[in-house]
């Protein structure tokens, strides 16, 4: 078979691969994420299996056991302060709601008649034209149907409580049984070349979901802290949230960053010094996530251009969704690598 049919065929493969991903999409979180979990803890269950002499049974459930403990006890420290502060959130609504209607609508009336425009002088005066009415009825009943008739979100809770935690159970122990046949239906002439793709996949991978956990635990942790110590309404759950955030390429960030200043005019209104601190918080922990935490823990593993990264987000998130932009990274480089390797061996047959 030639380099061009085999080229054709593979692009066919692919293609058929993302039309089933693509209409099955609704019911691949719990499968992703189990997938993601057991590559993840899988050196760990080797780990045991190897050097411990223990079954492939015994030490995933260990294994397990240890993940979901840790889990639940890093909620339990977490969850309480997460929840006060949401509480909180709620209960100063109201009170945000008339800062915006007295003191933040007549300075952006202000601008907006500088600039041309003719905006209402009060905001219970907008409130009351029909037009905005309507629109706003309009889009109120858009949200509650658009809540009520989209169950994917409940389903998709409901089966990571439940299904993911028996998915990653059977993944991790017949982690070797898949490889092994995967392998069996890998074509023998190319063989070589599909499992230097797979290596380096798998050290592309490895290397970056482990150091990213590594990343966005200590950027949680660091802006939760600097936040709070600002003084900043919510500030533990802003930080932390931003810090988990971040392995998402600039959504995350500019995510934390946006709630955090918001948060603070509602605070401290235009107090330029405060705002100002709040800043400095993200200035810092970006400087030390770009030149330390990442260069240190991440490296250069990814490989991926910025731009390409940027068209991952999009095109991920497009095809799968919410699933799509968590994932895009990963993805983007695993098509970067797959890209690469087709690259070169067009250019030494063709070129």
């Amino acid at each position: 078979m030639k380099l061009k049919e085999k080229i054709v065929i593979f692009t066919v493969i692919i293609a058929i691969i993302i039309a089933i991903f693509y209409a099955v999409r609704s019911v691949l979180t719990p499968f992703i994420l189990s997938v993601v979990i057991a590559y993840f803890l899988n050196p760990l269950v080797d780990r045991f299996h190897r050097k411990y002499k223990m079954s492939r049974l015994r030490a995933t459930a260990l294994i397990m056991g240890l993940f979901f403990s840790t889990l639940i006890s890093a909620g339990m420290l977490i969850f309480p302060v997460i929840f006060s502060q949401l509480l909180d959130f709620a209960n100063s609504v109201p009170a945000y709601w008339k800062i915006f209607i007295a003191d933040f609508y007549p300075k952006i009336s202000d601008i907006l008649i500088g600039f041309g425009f003719s905006p209402e002088a009060n905001f219970s005066d907008l409130l009351s034209k029909s037009e905005f009415q309507e629109k706003a009825i309009s889009f109120s009943k858009d949200l509650i149907n658009g809540a009520i008739n989209s169950t994917s979100v409940i389903f998709d809770l409901i089966s990571i409580i439940f299904i993911m935690p028996i998915l990653l159970f059977y993944f991790l122990c017949d982690w070797e049984k898949i490889i092994d046949k995967i392998d069996e239906y890998l074509p023998r002439s190319e063989e070589m070349a599909l499992r230097k793709v797979f290596t380096e996949i798998d050290k592309t991978m490895s290397g970056y979901i482990r150091g990213q956990f590594h990343v966005c635990l200590m950027l949680g942790i660091i802006y939760a802290a600097l936040l709070s110590c600002t003084g900043l309404n919510f500030g533990f759950l802003i930080g932390f949230a931003t810090g988990m955030l971040v392995f998402i390429p600039y959504v995350g960030m500019l995510i934390g960053v946006t709630t955090a200043i918001i948060v603070a005019l509602f605070q401290w209104g235009f107090d330029f010094g405060n705002i100002g601190l709040v800043s400095l918080v993200f200035l810092v922990g970006q400087v030390l996530e770009s030149n330390i935490l990442t260069p240190k823990l991440v490296g250069s593993r990814i490989g991926v251009h910025p731009l390409w990264l940027i068209f991952g987000l999009f095109f991920f998130g497009a095809l799968f969704g919410f699933i799509g932009i968590l994932l895009a990274v990963p993805l983007t480089a695993i098509s970067g690598v797959i890209v690469k390797n087709l690259a070169s061996e067009y250019k030494k047959h063709f070129v």
